[in-house]
């Protein structure tokens, strides 16, 4: 996940700040992380990758490629496309 180096300040009346830490109290985080989901929300980023599933897409990415390795030239052009797009997939969501 992206260092959070910088600060920024808003001012919210009480009754939306309140909500705000009601809702982040509610679903265990921060009110700072609690706006910056909101924020990648509303903007259409993704959500960065956890260390545990940053882990688990490296494994997947790691048996793609020891399926390929077994099936060496026998691939067919589709099966071969496949595991490409499998590859490039894990790619991407490790460089979320």
């Amino acid at each position: 996940m992206p260092s959070c180096d910088k600060r920024f300040e808003m001012r919210l009346p009480h009754g939306e700040k309140h909500t705000a830490e009601a809702m982040a109290q509610r679903q265990g985080i921060t009110v700072s992380e609690l706006l910056r989901r909101a924020l990648r929300a509303y903007a259409g980023l993704p959500e960065p990758l956890g260390e545990n599933d940053r882990i688990s897409v490296a494994a997947l990415r790691r048996r793609i490629n020891a399926i390929e390795g077994r099936l060496g030239f026998a691939v067919d052009a589709g099966t071969a496309a496949d595991l490409g797009q499998a590859r490039a997939d894990a790619q991407a969501l490790l460089g979320r």
